[in-house]
């Protein structure tokens, strides 16, 4: 359901860019936009990179860990005791906020461009 809101937002947020016929300050909202990715990837990808560990550190001593793991990580979670979830969900939440913050810089890039 979040992922539906946020595709709608950053749909309305580009067509009322785009429909304006022509933003005065492109420059400044591609700068913004810009600075708003790149934000949003530092975050997303160091905190997905520790979420990572965490989740190797907690679950490897639990030897359910299996070959390729890394890439559906979140089917790992259903092995995490309360006090373990605790300690790699945060990580977890900072990346896709972190992803998120990135998609909302990549809305306004594209929709400076398209003022442009």
């Amino acid at each position: 359901m979040v992922e539906i809101a946020a595709v709608i937002g950053v749909a309305l947020v580009l067509l009322v860019f785009a429909s304006g016929g022509g933003f005065a300050h492109a420059e400044l909202l591609l700068g913004a936009g810009v600075v708003v990715l790149a934000l949003g990837l530092i975050v997303g990808v160091a905190a997905g990179l520790v979420y990572h560990v965490v989740l190797f550190r907690v679950l490897a001593p639990l030897g359910v860990l299996r070959r390729g793991w890394w890439w559906r990580p979140t089917s790992m979670h259903v092995h995490l005791s309360p006090p373990l979830r605790q300690r790699v969900m945060p990580w977890f939440h900072a990346g896709a906020a972190g992803f998120f913050v990135a998609l909302a810089g990549c809305a306004l890039v594209l929709a400076a461009v398209l003022t442009m």
